[in-house]
Formats: structure tokens, C-alpha cells, sequence
């Protein structure tokens, strides 16, 4: 039990460092932030009169595809479909989570906990610019929380795993 209790700890400081390594990477001071507008209005001329505002606009998603991601996104770790799994990642989570890392967190849960048994969706909400997804999942009888985020672009922005407490 005791080695249990370990492996869930490792796993989850594990896990929990992955996802801190893909936070937001835009850090820039308000002073930054607040170039000239000259600047900005030059950008607006140089894309036809599209600001970066409706550019998200139009790269937003419906909840119904970043759910589609989400649970695809679930369905490739389980299918032990890493490579696919992976080019669902944004840029930044991309940068810092190989096919092959994705495939040591996997293999080291069905290792420790048995083999994975699917998932239930429980709750979605909107939190900054991600449309986040929670799932109970359960490797063999050990319930686990998954929480997948998905940005405007359809890509996965973010993504956490944790034994449940139920």
C-alpha cells in the first residue's frame, strides 16, 4: 500500500511538472504590452485590417470540437497512439512533451494501477482562453481525475491527471 501511495506521488509530481512546464510562456511586463499604437495599426494595414483580436476570433472553436479534441486526445493515450496524441499539443506543449514522455507517464500508470478502462465525462468550463474538460477515468478499479484543456485553435493547451479522491 505503501508503495502505492508512493507511485501515485511521483506520478503526480510528475505530472503536475509537465503541465507547469507548458504554462503560458507570454510574460511580457504592461510596458511591452503597451507599444505604440502605431505599431499596432501598421499590423492591422499589413493583414488587410485584421486585428489579432479577430484573428482568435475566427480560430475559436465550438465546445463541441474542443470536446471531439479532448477525448480523442484521451482515446490516442489509451490506443498507446503517442505520435498521434502529440500532434493534438499546441506549440508550447509540443516543445515540451515528447511521443515518448506521453508513453512513460501512460505505460508507468497501467504499470502501477492496471490496465486503463475508459473514461466518463464529468464537467467542462472556460477558464482564460482554454475550454477545459474533466473526465473520471479508472485504470482497472482505481478512479483517476483527467483534465484536458483545448485552446481557440483546437489544440491541446493543457493536460492533468490525478487519482480521484472518490
Amino acid at each position: 500500500m505503501k508503495r502505492k501511495q508512493l507511485a501515485i506521488s511521483f506520478i503526480s509530481i510528475l505530472l503536475i511538472t509537465l503541465l507547469a512546464a507548458c504554462g503560458d510562456s507570454d510574460s511580457s511586463s504592461e510596458t511591452e504590452n503597451g507599444n505604440d499604437q502605431e505599431e499596432s495599426s501598421t499590423v492591422q494595414e499589413n493583414n488587410g485590417g485584421v486585428s489579432a483580436a479577430d484573428k482568435e476570433e475566427e480560430a475559436a472553436v465550438t465546445e463541441e470540437q474542443a470536446s471531439q479534441t479532448s477525448e480523442t486526445f484521451i482515446t490516442h493515450l489509451d490506443d498507446g497512439d503517442f505520435d498521434e496524441a502529440k500532434s493534438l499539443f499546441d506549440e508550447t506543449m509540443a516543445s515540451e512533451i515528447t511521443a515518448a514522455d506521453l508513453e512513460t507517464i501512460w505505460t508507468d500508470l497501467e504499470t502501477e494501477f492496471g490496465e486503463f478502462t475508459g473514461f466518463d465525462y464529468v464537467e467542462d468550463q472556460q477558464v482564460d482562453e482554454y475550454q477545459t474538460f474533466i473526465y473520471e477515468g479508472t485504470f482497472d478499479d482505481q478512479p483517476f481525475v483527467l483534465n484536458v484543456s483545448i485552446n481557440g485553435n483546437n489544440e491541446v493547451g493543457g493536460f492533468y491527471i490525478q487519482p480521484s479522491e472518490a
